[in-house]
């Protein structure tokens, strides 16, 4: 056994020592809640001159992965992370990289995928994997994250397959536990060894290949040579989880099996809730209950022959899974029944769905599930099936929502309308859309938003993107708003809104609505790095709509990390300030000068400190989607929490705002001298 210390780590925390510890040449990374803290404490160790590697932040999840398949067909050791939506983000990218033999990682912090949002545990999210191609282990601790990480890499290099290391989302991800790691990172690279040559590389022009060409029927040779390397690693996973338990002391196999060798139970379960459910195997025994506890450490290969002689004599198996296949039984149910069919005995396989959302696994529920098993057929009515859920509670069927506000009518929040003056006094009674909500003190968002509001007449929708202004305003079962509104993730807003207009307005031609909507989308927190695709196509399309988006300088609903709108220098946790990185390394984004090259027939900038320039922006912006127009708007929005400011001074702070640097003072002044040219010449 090597060298090792004791630390105290989150599985986040661990992922990101594995990552240091190896010496990946670059990493890929998009903040999503609970996987964002791995590439910031990659980012913080990089900026203090701990490790070299290349470390970039991508627009969306999709724009992370692709970066680490650039990095791998170049021949570097690449890494990323990711949850839920955002894994189903790269899902593009993620079979290409199997299909091209490029074995980097992919920590998966799992989180259920779902609308509404939750950003809890669940698997459905792993679940979606299982046939593209990725050698797929299971960590069920903190520890594992660290060892597993490792291991995958080695594993990865050896067969030329991707690598995806799964940890439950908060139950794993942000436990602290006591863990070891080696105290020399070489002993972990003399372990790994020396990066395999590749016979093939895309930088090498003096024999250039094609990578990724399209086929016809050879295609189906590839899906063959992706088995071949299963089966390949299959073999080779015993002696590498050999060779790791000789440094490290620490033993993985392909199943870890607690409890009685020849017990005629078996709970068959993932990750965190394992951990759970050994100690009701113990209480269990105790009682003379012949059970046991079998848990996948490695998904993919699927282990059949180890599973099948685990499980080949237990009468009865409950296969539990944080995740439903709708109209189907369960995808491991399915699995280990598959196996099982092999054997001449007949074993009973029941399957049941927990923890979805995030709902804690205790050994009571380990054992409550232990003994459905052992008293099936003789259960309560409700449990006799082979396919259920746990943890599921029915509804009221006698609840009836209680309505907070009354619906706002067209005359209420109708001022001036043909009016070719404003009368502020008339505004200033413009009745509320949005109420009480739960953002932070000082919180820009919602300042200016309000008063932007006050200049619409009329009926409003909403759409938002995910970020802060969607968090503290529809806690399920309230809401904060008196209009219609819609949330559909990340980066979708605008395009959803895209497609309300055209029923809208196909509705009205049809005559079978009278009144006059605006729609106006909301975005911020990053919305138009990872949807800026969607705000170019709406205002390409010059759909009519008003697209305000609320620039705090970053990340803020995910814990303040780099958004492309920040400022030079800016510090983020995961663009962090020490000896080899100065915070942001660019210039703002200037999203206004890029819409520009759109031909929008409006766009502005406002700021809640010039509220009478604000209100008249509203009152044009509506007035140009009454014309069928795209309009877009950019407040300078303060996040106090983030921006480590007093939060009692954001409408200072926006008022005598004054660039930090000379740098950006310097950028201000060009970007300005060149709008005060092109205002000078039309043509431009």
């Amino acid at each position: 056994m090597l060298d090792q210390q004791t630390i105290i780590s989150s599985g986040n925390e661990a992922a990101a020592h594995a990552i240091i510890d190896i010496g990946y040449d670059g990493e890929g990374y998009y903040p999503i809640t609970p996987s964002s803290e791995v590439g910031e404490y990659v980012n913080r160790a990089y900026a203090q001159g701990e490790i070299d590697l290349s470390f970039v932040v991508g627009t969306s999840e999709l724009a992370a992965i692709s970066t680490v398949a650039g990095m791998a067909i170049a021949g570097g050791r690449a890494v990323d992370v990711t949850s839920s939506q955002g894994l189903l983000l790269k899902a593009e990218e993620l079979p290409a990289l199997a299909g091209l033999g490029l074995p980097v990682v992919l920590n998966l912090a799992t989180r259920d995928v779902n609308a509404p949002l939750n950003i809890k545990n669940g698997h459905s999210d792993l679940a979606a994997t299982l046939g593209w191609g990725w050698v797929t282990l299971c960590a069920p601790t903190v520890q594992a994250v660290y060892d597993l990480n490792i291991i995958a890499l080695k594993i990865a290099e050896a067969v030329n397959l991707p690598a995806l290391v799964a940890y439950d989302g908060f139950h794993t991800s942000h436990a602290n536990r006591r863990i070891k790691v080696f105290t020399d990172r070489r002993a972990v690279r003399e372990f790994i060894g020396p990066e395999p040559p590749r016979r093939l590389s895309l930088l090498d022009v003096k024999h250039p290949h094609t990578f990724g060409p399209y086929m016809n029927d050879d295609l189906i040779n590839t899906k063959v040579l992706i088995d071949q390397k299963m089966e390949k690693a299959l073999k080779l996973l015993p002696r590498i989880f050999e060779e790791y338990a000789q440094l490290s002391g620490r033993r993985y196999q392909f199943l870890e099996v607690y409890g009685a060798p020849d017990a005629q139970v078996a709970l068959f379960i993932l990750n965190s809730a394992a951990e759970a459910s050994k100690v009701a195997v113990d209480r269990l025994r105790q009682e003379g209950r012949s059970v046991k506890l079998v848990s996948p450490t490695v998904l993919r290969p699927w282990p059949a022959d180890t599973i099948l002689q685990t499980l080949f004599s237990v009468d009865r198996i409950l296969v539990a899974e944080r995740v439903s296949q709708y109209g189907a039984n369960n995808y491991l149910a399915n699995e280990v029944g598959a196996v099982l069919q092999r054997s001449a005995d007949h074993n009973l396989i029941l399957s049941r769905t927990y923890g979805i959302g995030g709902l804690n696994f205790y050994p009571e529920d380990a054992e409550y599930l232990f003994r459905l098993a052992l008293n099936f057929p003789n259960v309560p009515d409700h449990e006799k099936r082979w396919k259920g859920y746990y943890q599921a509670w029915a509804g009221d069927r006698d609840a009836r929502p209680v309505a907070k506000t009354a619906p706002i009518s067209s005359a209420e929040v109708t001022r001036n309308a043909g009016k070719d003056r404003v009368d502020l006094r008339e505004l200033a009674d413009m009745p509320h859309r949005i109420e009480k909500h739960s953002a932070c003190p000082g919180c820009g968002l919602f300042s200016n938003l309000e008063m932007f509001l006050r200049g619409i007449d009329g009926q409003v929708v909403f759409f938002f993107n995910t970020g802060c202004g969607m968090l503290v305003t529809t806690g399920f079962p309230s809401t904060s708003f008196r209009v219609p509104y819609f949330h559909n993730l990340f980066h979708n807003a605008t395009s959803t809104a895209t497609g309300a207009i055209e029923m809208y307005q196909r509705l009205r031609r049809q005559g079978k609505m009278d009144d006059e909507i605006t729609f106006i989308v909301v975005t911020g927190d990053g919305g138009d790095d990872i949807g800026m695709d969607q705000v170019i196509g709406a205002a390409l399309r010059n759909d009519p709509m008003i697209v305000l988006e609320y620039d705090n300088k970053g990340y803020m609903n995910t814990g303040g990390q780099l958004c492309y709108t920040g400022l030079l220098g800016q510090r983020f946790t995961n663009a962090n300030v020490g000896p080899k990185q100065k915070g942001k390394l660019q210039h703002h984004k200037d999203i206004v000068e890029i819409l520009r090259g759109t031909h929008a027939p409006y766009l502005f900038q406002a700021a809640e400190s010039n509220f009478r320039d604000l209100l008249m922006k509203a009152r044009k912006a509506q007035k140009m989607v009454r014309e069928g127009d795209f309009v877009f708007g950019r407040f300078f929005s303060p996040c106090p929490l983030n921006w480590g400011s007093d939060p009692r001074m954001g409408f200072r702070i926006v008022d005598k705002f004054a660039p930090v640097t000379e740098a950006i003072q310097q950028e201000v002044d060009r970007r300005w001298r060149r709008l005060v040219e092109m205002d000078a010449n039309p043509a431009l």
